[in-house]
């Protein structure tokens, strides 16, 4: 009876995991930056892998991983303002209240209803204690092409230059998951583009990119 159990919780659990990958992460997150990402209509473009070198100095200079600290820190605390705050410039929001009769209040408050929902997933998986740390695995630059195109129909969509993106990269991102009901490894490619002198994280995940983003020595930080 107690191995029955045992074997029925874990195929619960698993069950649960497959459900987080298919709706990671945060169902609105993805929805108000899909109004960004339509506009370019897939535009990104892999470059051929760079050397390990050249990686690992941009690893080092750059804001990819206050991007990814800042944006598991934010669900972790629920704080849907801070998550708001690095999924798109003031620009892009002052466009997006207008465009659909929003106020801040609301998106923030959506923001951090999806940190919320997010959070209480993961203590059903792993615990109360739930605790992610993460690694940048890889990096990948994206094509010029493909930012000139983006930087083009979000000109015509918006007509605001601010929201020009001048550099974008697509990381390989080791998350950790621990708490006393268990632990987990999972792996998911986000796309980050830097606006003015910021970065911004402009796609959550593209689990098409597995395997296609070069490797450079991993940088780990926590929530």
């Amino acid at each position: 009876m107690g191995k029955k159990t045992m074997r029925s919780r874990k195929a619960a659990q698993e069950q649960r995991k497959k459900q987080i990958r298919k709706q990671r992460i945060i169902g609105l997150v993805l929805i108000i930056a899909a109004l960004v990402i339509l506009a370019a209509g897939g535009f990104f473009l892999l470059q051929e892998r760079q050397e390990q070198k050249e990686a690992d100095a941009q690893m080092q200079n750059s804001g990819y991983e206050e991007v990814i600290s800042t944006y598991y820190s934010a669900i972790i605390s629920e704080d849907g303002k801070r998550l708001s705050q690095i999924m798109a410039p003031p620009a892009y929001w002052t466009y997006y209240l207008e465009e659909y009769d929003k106020t801040e209040e609301e998106v923030i408050s959506d923001f951090t209803q999806g940190c919320t929902n997010t959070l209480e997933e993961w203590k059903s998986l792993y615990g109360e204690d739930v605790e992610v740390t993460f690694q940048i695995k890889g990096i990948s630059e994206q094509g010029q092409d493909g930012i000139e195109e983006w930087n083009a129909d979000m000109q015509t969509m918006i007509g605001n230059a601010e929201l020009s993106i001048s550099e974008a990269v697509t990381l390989e991102v080791q998350m950790q998951f621990s708490g006393s009901l268990g632990s987990d490894t999972q792996t998911i490619y986000p796309t980050i583009g830097k606006i003015g002198e910021s970065w911004y994280m402009l796609s959550e995940d593209d689990v098409t990119l597995g395997g296609d983003v070069a490797e450079t020595s991993s940088e780990a930080g926590t929530s």
